[in-house]
């Protein structure tokens, strides 16, 4: 029997189930399109739409909820559920026998008016709310509770109660399945053995298929400050030369993150988990947390590790202080 994996495993189809699902390249929101796809069958799908916003691809709501889907299928995305951008994609789960999801190709979303709100910034990439309990049409009905309770939310269980309570007021929307979405996002802000969560400057930017995000610190070195940016694996310094990343060549200016010659996109305020570890005598710092773990025996200078959009960073302390907003 054919079989079709995907790299790491994520989803597997077998020749009985729901495949081969094609979009169009360019899909408008607020309208009709269709969506063609192969081996039809009996089963009850749910139809989701998909977004890369961390470059994994994930369903953030679903469509229709539960139906016998026939080729081509006629389905409409909300212009409030994000922003236009090209990350986006259909997905199918089949109901029936619990087969996993299923992904169409990624199309470019014209006439999206929905902003990503702080809430769902601080969320590194994990779900808004449980796409199999959020239909798309309310998307924009709890973005305005998450909303209304941030920052609170994500480190408050009252305040995260209230969130949830709000999202069920919804249409349609229904508890979260999902064990990670039944409590806050965040430990809660305050020193926690060698953890505190604390507000940075953050600026959120699409380049190329992936949503970014860059911290903003200061460091100190020879008795001089320095404002930086930690952008993914990058360091960019205020001043200094840019990077390319994503085909785009990225720098740090004093009114925000500069993305080529004229796009600048100002740092907001987000929460950031900062984790002390000890690193080897001579200072050095890993770029992981394994290597924040190997470190941890040896003394000499603090380290800092930094959670954010579902990444890693560990930065030597003695240089290092996080700029309140």
């Amino acid at each position: 029997m054919a079989r079709v994996l995907t790299i790491g495993g994520l989803f597997a189809a077998t020749a009985n189930a729901l495949n081969g699902i094609v979009a169009p390249n360019s899909v408008a929101a607020d309208s009709e399109f269709q969506v063609t796809f192969q081996n039809g069958n009996s089963d009850s799908y749910r139809m989701y739409l998909a977004a890369a916003l961390t470059g994994v691809n994930g369903p953030a709501c679903y469509l229709t909820n539960s139906s016998t889907p026939s080729s081509p299928l006629t389905l409409n995305i909300p212009a409030l559920v994000g922003p236009s951008a090209n990350y986006y994609s259909i997905a199918a789960k089949d109901l029936t026998t619990g087969q996993g999801l299923t992904y169409s190709n990624r199309f470019n979303l014209t006439g999206g008016n929905g902003n990503y709100t702080q809430y769902e910034k601080s969320l590194g990439g994990a779900p808004f709310w449980d796409a199999d309990a959020l239909p798309c049409s309310s998307y924009a009905c709890a973005r305005e509770c998450a909303q209304a309770s941030y920052p609170s939310d994500l480190t408050n269980s009252e305040a995260y109660s209230t969130m949830r309570s709000c999202f069920l007021q919804c249409p349609d929307v229904r508890p979260a399945a999902s064990a990670s979405q039944t409590g806050p996002a965040h430990a809660t802000a305050t020193t926690a053995g060698s953890m505190t969560t604390l507000t940075a400057g953050e600026a959120v930017v699409t380049l190329g298929n992936d949503v970014i995000s860059a911290i903003e610190t200061t460091v100190t070195s020879g008795g001089k400050t320095y404002t930086e940016a930690i952008l993914g694996a990058a360091t960019l310094t205020l001043g200094g030369s840019s990077t390319t990343i994503s085909g785009e060549a990225v720098s740090l200016a004093s009114s925000g993150l500069k993305v080529g010659k004229t796009t600048t996109v100002a740092f907001s305020s987000a929460l950031v988990t900062m984790t002390a570890s000890s690193t080897a005598q001579d200072g050095s710092s890993g770029s992981s947390a394994a290597a924040a773990s190997t470190s941890s025996k040896k003394s000499g200078a603090l380290s800092v590790r930094y959670e954010s959009f579902g990444a890693i960073f560990v930065i030597g302390a003695a240089v290092l202080a996080v700029l309140s907003m």
